[in-house]
């Protein structure tokens, strides 16, 4: 299980313009430190590798970088904004830690920054002779680096402005949360089943500000917790709405001073983040088949190829054993995220607005069936309870009566394959 710490870094590493900071301050770094290894350069190559030899290149490349620049973020906002479009809104935040096309931009801006930079100093004559060498053949690698970021960035842009790509970001990030909640399903507390097991008496944790709880550190927690003796009851669960004030758990004896203390191991933001939270990564697809069905785009077979990648996900959750530490500390108790909640986040959107569609009824009725079929009891009596509200919805909505018939026909027939 990852730290607070560690999950706000790895947050901050995907934000686009810390990776590009980073980035130029290496290029500053670079075209200043020239002049430290002086003492290494043999005189015969002094004279071979001079200004007059470096400079035109730098200026090629400070002058053709800039325009790459421009145009290629002009591609990522066009192309996030055509997905958006197509998908959800909520697409775009996956789509923007795209960590590929991140590191080409940076690359775009840090070549250019360089660039300009050395141009700057050799006009100042900083440089000395072997400094000079230094720098053309700092400035041949980064023509290097330069030359494949723009075949990499090629071959991504393929791909970056299609439905296709979006979906697969939006599974694979799917598919790192259902694996971690499979193994990890309370988050490494000791289980809890319902939230009236809580002992009376306990004091609340209170939020110290409003949004959505978007991790909690369990490790850190429970050590805080076990310091002190105390015990720890998880009410609240990452992707949970919280309000200033609000309770996130509960502590037995505990005054109000150390619940601010343990209040420091949640962390609330104005987003939800899918690293504890499998609903959004679910809710995400979801929410892009629902709009693959409005009268706007009408794109069933989009919302078609959704429940395939759903039913494919939730299968692989069900089917992972949780892991031999998964429930590892003894101080804090939570209550886990069981199937029939999952569902409902997957495919209770797409059930209402695709009732009308016999092509995606029939997909959508053959993956719960087969999910429960091969899940675990509490799957079982949750797609059984998802089966009977989508024949409710096909009724209503369904255009014919054969429809409808066809509808509960397949039922009985996946049912007795």
């Amino acid at each position: 299980m990852i730290s607070k710490t560690f999950f706000e870094l790895r947050r901050i590493s995907r934000i686009l313009w810390v990776r590009i900071a980073l980035i130029l301050v290496l290029s500053v770094l670079a075209a200043f430190s020239a002049e430290l290894f002086d003492p290494l350069i043999p005189d015969e190559f002094k004279d071979r590798f001079s200004a007059g030899a470096t400079l035109p290149i730098l200026t090629i490349l400070a002058n053709s970088m800039l325009a790459v620049t421009t145009f290629s973020v002009g591609v990522m906002v066009t192309s996030h904004r055509a997905i958006g479009n197509q998908t959800t809104p909520r697409i775009h935040r996956l789509l923007m830690e795209d960590t590929r096309t991140q590191t080409v931009l940076a690359t775009f801006l840090g070549a250019f920054t360089y660039a300009l930079v050395a141009i700057i100093l050799y006009r100042a004559e900083y440089y000395s002779p072997a400094a000079s060498v230094i720098i053309f053949v700092a400035t041949v690698l980064v023509v290097v680096i330069v030359v494949v970021s723009i075949l990499r960035w090629i071959d991504h842009l393929s791909d970056l402005s299609s439905l296709d790509h979006a979906l697969s970001v939006a599974e694979d990030r799917a598919r790192q949360t259902l694996d971690t909640h499979a193994r990890y399903p309370t988050l490494g507390a000791t289980s809890l089943s319902d939230l009236g097991q809580i002992p009376e008496g306990t004091d609340p944790v209170l939020a110290p500000t409003s949004g959505y709880l978007r991790f909690i550190d369990v490790e850190q927690l429970s050590e805080a917790a076990e310091e002190k003796g105390f015990k720890v009851y998880l009410t609240r669960l990452p992707g949970d709405t919280i309000l200033e004030g609000q309770p996130m758990a509960q502590v037995i004896n505990a005054d109000e001073e150390t619940c601010a203390e343990l209040a420091k191991h949640f962390a609330l933001g104005r987003n939800r983040s899918p690293e504890q939270d499998p609903r959004y990564a679910l809710q995400v697809l979801g929410e892009t088949a629902s709009k693959a069905l409005s009268p706007g785009i009408n794109d069933p077979g989009t919302a078609v190829e959704v429940i395939i990648r759903l039913e494919r996900r939730l299968w692989t959750w069900s089917h992972t054993e949780p892991a031999e530490e998964a429930e590892t500390q003894a101080s804090i108790y939570c209550c886990a995220f069981g199937p029939a909640e999952l569902l409902e986040t997957a495919f209770d959107g797409l059930m209402r607005d695709g009732a009308g569609q016999i092509e995606v009824l029939l997909r959508l009725q053959a993956a719960l069936i087969t999910l429960a079929e091969g899940g675990s009891d509490e799957m079982k009596d949750a797609s059984a309870q998802m089966l009977d509200r989508m024949e409710d919805h096909g009724d209503k909505a369904l255009p014919t009566e054969a429809d409808k018939a066809r509808l509960r026909q397949a039922r009985k027939q996946l049912s007795a394959a």
